[in-house]
């Protein structure tokens, strides 16, 4: 597998868990800048408690003022990513 090969097998197997496992998410795709947003499909403040995920860092972020649920979501997700995903893909190459 060559590096891009890699990323979009880290990528698909995280939004394979989003769906899985955060059905309240759903995925947008951004603006083509290598970015995926998770948005709550319910909820007054969307946009507040929208997660960021990066595509070739595959690091997530939220809003400091974004709700406590969305701060422990992506903690989960992050711990996720760097403990099952990137170790699986990498174990994978060896």
């Amino acid at each position: 597998m060559n590096k891009t090969e890699i990323k979009r097998q880290i990528n698909y197997r995280f939004y394979q868990y989003v769906n899985d496992n955060f059905p309240e998410y759903e995925i947008d795709g951004g603006e083509g800048n290598g970015r995926i947003y998770l948005v709550p499909k319910e909820g007054d403040s969307r946009n507040d408690n929208s997660i960021e995920y990066h595509q070739s860092r595959h690091d997530l972020v939220c809003l400091n003022y974004a709700s406590k649920k969305t701060h422990e979501d992506v903690a989960k997700m992050q711990s996720y990513v760097s403990n099952n995903i990137i170790p699986f893909i990498t174990l994978c190459l060896k």
